[in-house]
């Protein structure tokens, strides 16, 4: 993979990308390894709006994530981008949030895109692939980033929550109720990834916040 090595996520909605009425979540698990996974003892797998719940929250598969929207309405752009970092003992453990600090030439953001017969309803980040490889670093609570091993490959989820944190829609064929979908992303090979629409899946009432596909385009 070459410097100007990218990844594009790109969410559809039903309705128009609104930030004051919800967050639009790229939530991106980079673990094909349990064995070398920066946070001991996690296994690859989709991360889900579900793993997002409780308290604390465990967030099981998610190792980044991209929020824009209500909550992120004080971050420039209206968007954070970060990485986990797990603290705590076995049976103790809890998953907080660190900001990962892109700089303005080398992202591109674009909140109103089009897709199909929709106007701006599309959320659109692109990113260099090397920063997928921030991670936690397992023997700090407080942790500069690590950048080894690089990553391949990804499981992709994308989410919506109302402006109080609850989630709204999720890829896959039941909505927030759904089990057992995968979306991989190969980062070795381009490609334009089509994410399905699952038309007949249920969703939200607000039609902003109702996830219809999307796709990933690989250029490494």
């Amino acid at each position: 993979m070459g410097p100007t090595s990218t990844v594009t996520f790109q969410l559809f909605v039903s309705g128009q990308i609104n930030p004051s009425q919800g967050n639009y979540i790229i939530a991106i698990n980079t673990n094909i390894d349990p064995n070398t996974n920066v946070n001991p003892n996690e296994v690859p797998g989709e991360p889900t709006a579900q793993e997002a719940q409780g308290n604390p929250a465990p967030y099981t598969h998610w190792d980044q994530q991209f929020v824009f929207g209500s909550s992120q309405a004080a971050q420039p752009n209206g968007f954070l981008y970060a990485y986990k970092v797990l603290t705590g003992t076995t049976g103790t453990t809890h998953a907080s949030f660190l900001q990962i600090v892109l700089n303005t030439n080398n992202y591109t953001l674009i909140t109103n895109g089009n897709a199909g017969t929709g106007t701006a309803n599309v959320l659109s980040m692109t990113l260099p692939i090397s920063e997928l490889y921030i991670r936690g670093n397992p023997n700090s609570s407080n942790p500069p980033t690590i950048v080894s091993p690089p990553v391949t490959f990804l499981y992709v989820n994308y989410i919506t929550t109302d402006t109080s944190g609850v989630p709204q829609d999720q890829l896959g064929a039941n909505g927030l109720a759904t089990v057992g979908f995968t979306q991989p992303v190969d980062l070795t090979h381009a490609a334009t990834i089509q994410l399905p629409s699952f038309a007949n899946a249920p969703g939200p009432s607000n039609p902003n916040l109702f996830v219809t596909g999307g796709q990933i385009i690989v250029k490494p």
